[in-house]
């Protein structure tokens, strides 16, 4: 006690010093039996007489005195502790303890009875064999935000003997939402924060403080100097720490637990118990966490933290905020009540796993919003068949009821040359990769079905959309045709319309031009490409070569390259993509039958869009992923959120030299058929001539659901929106009201997009019929 008498004067000597005062966390005891020290006492108090002093010896021996006799009749507690004092006076009774921070000089009884007032409610919760077991662990906690909640819990439990604190950071007065520290800390650093909170609250217990966090060159004496840690507590945000500690932890054989404050997520890793078991589950197995300090971006970063967070399973809020950091928000949200009851609940978890009476791994939610909630309907589940195609039979009867092309008829080829024909047609784009098309051969007809078990979509009102797709397969049907140097007849057949498109006769030969050469060799090389485009004006023979190739009839192709036209037209489409997710029947189809969200999905249906195809940063992908979660959505609607998804929309335009629209006159089956044939013939040649192409229909569609179809569920404040989105884009282009849209794309230089998008194998989408 002499030296830490000595402590204390040698400070006294720079009490001015203010960095010096505030790296101080532990108090100064003095024991007054000892001579010396109750002298360094006196000369406290002489040289600081505004000391605020705290003496309730008396009581305490009394609550002493009622622990270890707990039957003892109050009118005999008084008497009682006067003989347990004996001959000690009040004053030298136990030990002073002085705090320099906050100039406070408390009385209080010495260790070993401090110890058994202060645990004794926690008898017989807690063993008296387990409290003294707990007070010789060993424990550390990275991490001091939620990490305070945690080490503080732990310390009025008594829970260890040993706590070693690390974090490099000072407190913020942001971070005061959910630390419980006063506001005079403000710059202070946070370990010492704790550590004095925890003084004050018991100045017996050992407190070792990391004040530059945990780093390469102290983390072995963080898990080993003076003993190995007996448990690791994780609440650091550095994820690179994270992984390098718990490898580190595991050579040791050192249990590692964590508690994410969104949906008090527990991870428990008894490497003591299983030395074998993987870092975190084995969720990071898959990347190498070594170069995670080396990355700069978020966007670098988000593979290395999604594994560890688990994206798939935040809570809806925690979603919704996901997407809104770096845009409404600067970081991840946390609450003050999360934190606390997280604090306790990892505090209990830890007595439990010092005591060896919980042994599990794993990950563990203990989520309040699903466990107290108001009843709540479950929502109906209804799978969507997976492989939706139609019946031979079915049409063969369809076709012998409406004697199609009667009269006609085509020349007989081999069915290798109709997989041939096929196969290219089936490479057409389509909405969401839905291959609306069935083709079906029979009595040397080819005939063209629409395949409505997988169209009319949300956005493929009156199957506009699917009817643009068949415009585009035809066109690469006639084109592959040609190159083969077969003669064709063919019609479309509006009087069908929706079910039957078009039949094709094979008949003669047919003289192959240049033309077509080009455009079928670019059949196989065409696709959707959705990246950035490398910044260059627009070269204008070229824009004018293209709107030759289509402008024919009523077919127009209008052109934006100013940039003050591209930011406005980019505002439109992000917002269209927002109203996208903001509505429900829209959402749904996107997530559920367009979206395909891992290999596995993609193999399975062979269609719709794999998110390996979008060409998306990495967090922009994730942000897509978390949205899949219709409670998130919705929440982002409420806080008109979402603006990452119109940042992107107008980063993608700005990037392009030229925006294209097409239009026919009106918003016929036919004209949507014509369009998508012209569609595939620029597409093809714009490919020939080194361009990328992204088409952006969502715009237009809304356009079309709130202008032209009939039935429609669009509430009146989507309606204003979609209405004055839509004067905005008829005064960029300079086009009427009475004129169809029928497809919007950005064109631009860039590298191939390394994935495709899958198309279905040809059993799929083409039958043999019979006579």
């Amino acid at each position: 006690m002499q030296s830490q008498a000595h402590t204390h004067l040698n400070f006294e000597a720079s009490i001015n010093n203010t960095k010096q005062l505030n790296a101080l966390y532990k108090p100064v005891l003095f024991n007054t039996k000892n001579s010396t020290e109750k002298q360094n006492l006196a000369d406290l108090l002489a040289n600081k007489p505004h000391i605020q002093i705290f003496d309730c010896i008396e009581s305490q021996i009394e609550e002493l005195i009622k622990c270890l006799k707990p039957g003892i009749p109050p009118t005999e507690l008084k008497k009682v502790a006067e003989n347990h004092r004996g001959s000690t006076s009040l004053f030298d009774y136990g030990i002073w303890v002085y705090y320099p921070w906050s100039d406070k000089l408390v009385h209080l009884l010495d260790e070993e009875e401090f110890v058994v007032v202060r645990t004794n409610r926690n008898k017989h919760k807690i063993t008296a064999e387990e409290q003294t077991t707990l007070s010789q662990k060993k424990i550390g906690v990275m991490g001091l935000s939620v990490g305070q909640s945690v080490s503080l819990t732990l310390a009025i439990e008594r829970g260890f003997g040993e706590l070693r604190i690390a974090d490099f950071d000072e407190l913020d007065l942001s971070n005061l939402n959910r630390i419980r520290t006063g506001i005079h800390n403000i710059h202070l650093q946070k370990t010492v924060i704790v550590a004095r909170e925890i003084a004050e609250l018991d100045p017996f217990l050992k407190v070792i403080c990391f004040h530059e966090g945990i780093t390469d060159d102290n983390i072995d004496a963080f898990l080993t100097e003076n003993g190995t840690l007996d448990l690791l507590i994780d609440e650091c945000d550095s994820f690179d720490v994270k992984i390098s500690a718990r490898e580190k932890a595991k050579a040791l054989g050192i249990p590692v637990l964590m508690e994410g404050s969104d949906r008090c997520t527990i991870d428990i890793e008894r490497f003591d118990l299983e030395p074998e078991r993987p870092v975190l589950h084995g969720f990071v197995e898959h990347i190498d966490m070594s170069v995670f300090k080396t990355l700069k971006t978020l966007d670098e970063k988000v593979p290395y933290i999604a594994p560890v967070t688990g994206i798939e399973t935040l809570s809806p809020r925690m979603k919704a905020s996901a997407v809104e950091i770096m845009s409404t928000i600067s970081t991840w949200p946390q609450l003050a009540s999360a934190v606390t009851y997280g604090g306790g609940i990892t505090a209990d978890l830890s007595r439990k796993i010092l005591l060896g009476s919980l042994k599990i791994s794993g990950r563990f939610f203990i989520d309040i919003d699903e466990l107290i909630t108001d009843d709540v309907p479950a929502p109906e589940v209804v799978e969507e068949p997976r492989n939706k195609h139609l019946d031979p039979l079915e049409l063969n009867t369809y076709l012998s009821v409406h004697k199609i092309g009667d009269g006609t008829k085509g020349d007989p080829i081999p069915e290798s040359l109709i997989h041939k024909l096929i196969a290219s047609a089936s490479k057409a784009p389509s909405g969401g990769n839905n291959q609306p098309w069935h083709w079906h051969y029979k009595n040397d007809t080819l005939h063209l079905f629409l395949n409505k078990e997988v169209s009319g979509a949300y956005l493929d009102p009156d199957y506009i959309s699917s009817y643009a797709s068949l415009g585009a397969s035809i066109e690469n049907l006639l084109l592959e045709t040609a190159v083969n140097e077969l003669g064709v007849e063919w019609s479309f057949t509006p009087e069908l319309f929706p079910d039957h498109i078009a039949y094709f006769n094979f008949k003669g030969k047919h003289e192959v031009s240049e033309d077509e050469k080009k455009l079928a060799a670019q059949i196989s090389e065409r696709h959707t490409n959705r990246k950035f485009g490398k910044t260059q004006e627009a070269n204008t023979a070229d824009l004018d070569q293209l709107k030759a190739v289509i402008e024919a009839e009523e077919i127009g192709l209008h052109w934006l390259t100013a940039a003050e036209d591209k930011t406005v037209l980019g505002d439109i489409s992000g917002q269209a993509d927002l109203l996208r997710m903001f509505t429900p029947a829209a959402h749904k189809d996107f997530i559920k039958k367009e979206m395909r969200w891992n290999q596995e999905q993609i193999l399975e249906t062979a269609d719709g869009i794999g998110i390996n195809t979008l060409d998306l940063s990495n967090q922009d992908q994730i942000g897509l992923r978390l949205m899949k979660d219709e409670r998130a959505v919705e929440f982002l609607k409420k806080i008109k959120g979402g603006n990452a998804f119109k940042y992107l929309a107008l980063k993608q335009f700005q990037s392009s030299p030229a925006i294209g629209l097409i239009t026919l006159p009106q918003h016929s089956p036919l004209d949507y058929l014509k369009g998508g044939m012209a569609v595939e013939k620029l597409w093809l040649t714009a490919t020939a001539l080194g361009y990328q192409i992204h088409p952006v229909n969502v715009p237009l569609i809304f356009f079309y659901k709130n202008n032209v179809q009939e039935l429609n569920d669009l509430p009146d404040e989507s309606r204003k929106q979609i209405f004055n989105l839509h004067q905005k884009l008829k005064h960029l282009f300079k086009i009427t009201d009475n004129i169809a849209e029928i497809f919007m794309f950005r064109i631009f230089k860039a590298e191939s997009s390394p994935q495709r998008t899958i198309r279905k194998p040809l059993n799929k989408t083409l039958s043999i019929g019979t006579a």
